[in-house]
């Protein structure tokens, strides 16, 4: 005898599957939520530690203005300690140059000679005065030349009398004619210079350059 299910069977079966189907897409719901999360947490902390490496950045950044503005102080002072060193050594440098000129110039004078004006611009010294004859000038200048704190000597202007190279006249103190007149002296007939000469080197130059010019005047 054959056996008939009368049971609502296929009804049973559609409901089991709409649970799968209901189990299935919450399950894929889920999942979906925990990826998203777990991106958004991913992304968040990678937003966060960005700005935080940012603020480091911007941090040492300050720091490194800070830095770089006291380096440039310290260049600064630095320049105005060599400066000042410099100006230092200049002045210690010249200072022994006024008396060593002035003797190496005494030396340097030759006889029949003499000096009624001395000028010194910058580095020139301008020497005027009156000589015998032309020779005693041209020794002045070699004189000048051997000097290790002079050189570069020149005659810029000579006036020469056409008495230069007679003899001495006679002293004559007598009165003529009630009137007193003038003695007349060697030196009237002497000729007028205008010498310039260079001032060397005045911080190289040896102890021994005190020695004057070189050679007998």
């Amino acid at each position: 005898m054959a056996r008939i299910n009368l049971l609502p069977w296929r009804q049973e079966e559609r409901e089991r599957r709409n649970k799968e189907f209901i189990t299935l897409v919450v399950a894929v719901i889920l999942l979906s939520l925990l990826a998203a999360f777990a991106s958004w947490s991913y992304f968040n902390n990678a937003l966060a530690e960005q700005r935080d490496a940012n603020a480091l950045i911007e941090q040492e950044n300050v720091l490194l203005d800070t830095a770089l503005v006291e380096i440039d102080s310290l260049e600064q002072r630095r320049e105005d300690i060599i400066s000042r060193m410099q100006v230092i050594q200049d002045l210690q440098g010249r200072r022994p140059v006024p008396v060593r000129l002035w003797d190496d110039l005494a030396k340097a004078m030759p006889p029949a000679l003499y000096l009624n004006n001395l000028k010194r611009e910058g580095d020139t010294l301008t020497l005027t005065g009156r000589a015998d004859n032309p020779y005693v000038v041209s020794r002045l200048i070699l004189n000048l030349d051997n000097s290790k704190w002079m050189g570069d000597s020149a005659v810029s202007n000579i006036q020469q009398n056409i008495s230069a190279y007679e003899s001495a006249p006679v002293l004559n103190n007598t009165v003529t004619s009630g009137e007193s007149s003038r003695p007349v002296y060697p030196e009237d007939s002497y000729v007028q210079f205008v010498v310039t000469t260079k001032v060397q080197s005045e911080t190289a130059v040896p102890d021994d350059a005190s020695t004057g010019p070189g050679g007998e005047l």
